[in-house]
């Protein structure tokens, strides 16, 4: 059991810290109450309920009928609650977060931490489950399969140096967090089983009148086996430009392993 918030008409988070399924508890003490929903959402009867994983693992259940990216389905991640609030797992015979890749990790050379914020897909699109790569320390990046949810990839929005978890939400345009941080990292697997990692600058970030020379560097390198990187042999973010206009793309084919380099 856990005690945290379940507002009336809600269903309550099953998970409690440190689990052994390896769920991730998001603001438990708002009203979606550990769910990977927007603080002031609701787990209700009738409706889907998404959860998030530790770092470096992805939730595996998901609404088997939803089949369109933007359509019908595409927020119905996690468990169904049903008429009666009880919880069903769409997929019984699969864990509900499994171990991604596992072949791409950020490596954090500053001396503060900084947080990488996965959206929620399927799901609200919020970007709220977090990867926190302490100063001088190396996290793991959930990099999903081919066989994840509609072969989509995993998204991040990557906030400024000093962020923790508690920046893995939607921001605004006034203070550059969450979305509006200043790097976005994507990280996925393709239908031919190379794993694709890319590095931009957020377009809101820059929008917002946030300049990218105010920011750390974000550089891939290639720490093991064989890595494609674009024409130039590199792919960074520094100083404000990217080595491939609005951000670059590396393919690790085979075991290849890579970091994304924050400096």
């Amino acid at each position: 059991g856990n005690n945290f918030n379940v507002p009336s008409g809600a269903v309550r988070f099953p998970w409690n810290y440190n689990n052994a399924d390896k769920v991730v508890p998001i603001t438990p003490t708002n009203e979606n109450g550990g769910w990977a929903m927007s603080p002031n959402q609701l787990c209700t009867p009738n409706s889907w309920c998404p959860y998030a994983c530790e770092s470096g693992y992805y939730s595996a259940q998901w609404d088997p009928t939803a089949l369109i990216y933007n359509g019908a389905g595409s927020m119905n991640g996690g468990l169904y609650a049903d008429a009666n609030g009880v919880l069903t797992k769409p997929y019984p015979s699969k864990a509900f977060c499994e171990a991604g890749l596992l072949n791409a990790n950020i490596q954090n050379t500053l001396g503060q931490s900084v947080s990488a914020c996965q959206t929620i897909y399927p799901g609200n699109e919020a970007m709220l489950i977090p990867t926190v790569a302490q100063g001088g320390g190396t996290a793991p990046l959930n990099v999903v399969p081919h066989t994840y949810w509609l072969g989509t990839s995993a998204q991040y929005y990557v906030n400024l140096a000093g962020s923790t978890d508690a920046q893995c939400v939607w921001g605004t345009a006034a203070a550059p967090v969450g979305n509006w941080g200043p790097f976005i990292f994507g990280a996925g697997q393709g239908s031919d089983g190379n794993t694709y990692i890319s590095v931009q600058y957020n377009p809101l970030y820059l929008s917002a009148g946030f300049k990218a020379t105010d920011t750390y560097n974000v550089k891939i390198v290639c720490d093991s086996g064989s890595c494609n990187f674009p024409t130039g042999g590199e792919c960074k973010c520094e100083q404000g430009t990217c080595s491939v206009d609005n951000g670059c793309t590396v393919a690790l084919t085979g075991g290849a392993q890579a970091s994304f380099v924050i400096y």
